[in-house]
């Protein structure tokens, strides 16, 4: 066993000084993270996903707006991400459409969009620092997502229109956007 000059071990001296700076460090950078978090913006952030063949699609004639999508958001906070999930039928003007508006849109195979919907809210909660999630859908297929939301902390808001704007998705969101159809010639 090595000894300093004050008769105490060397190796358990080390042992505990790396340790101690660890933890220190380890502190320092949950607290940094933290502070960034709270005065990074004053609004918090605000992810959209879409269900586009649910959302976007022309009831008795009237569609919804990208821009009512957006505008209503906003009243959440910052939209940092905003993703319109298609089926491969949808319109190359509607997609044209939505990067215009600030969308991504992505387009999934047939049957798959709420199983796209369910892993893209995964990655909103899981590596982006997303504090209020809004699924723009009418369907109840939706709900376990939804749940999911609220289950690790954000804020879920649902955004629907009616005819056949879901009770369930109604009831489980914290907080409701109720769209309402236009007429209208082109998408915007």
């Amino acid at each position: 066993m090595r000894e300093n000059k004050d008769g105490n071990d060397i190796n358990s001296l080390n042992s505990s000084e790396s340790s101690s700076q660890s933890f220190l460090e380890l502190l320092q950078n949950r607290l940094s993270d933290y502070i960034m978090k709270l005065f990074r913006h004053s609004k918090k952030e605000v992810g959209i996903i879409v269900d586009g063949p649910n959302l976007l699609r022309k009831v008795n004639g009237k569609r919804i707006s990208l821009k009512e999508i957006r505008k209503k958001a906003e009243k959440f906070g910052r939209v940092s991400i905003a993703v319109a999930l298609l089926s491969p039928d949808a319109p190359s003007s509607l997609i044209k459409a939505l990067s215009n508006s600030g969308f991504e849109p992505r387009v999934v195979p047939v049957g798959d969009i709420h199983v796209a919907m369910a892993v893209e809210v995964m990655r909103l909660l899981k590596e982006e620092a997303i504090d209020v999630i809004i699924i723009g859908s009418r369907d109840s297929r939706c709900l376990p997502i939804l749940q999911k939301i609220k289950s690790e902390g954000a804020i879920a808001v649902i955004m629907g229109f009616e005819p056949g704007f879901s009770v369930s998705l109604k009831n489980a969101a914290d907080e409701i956007i109720e769209l309402k159809p236009k007429e209208m010639k082109n998408l915007e």
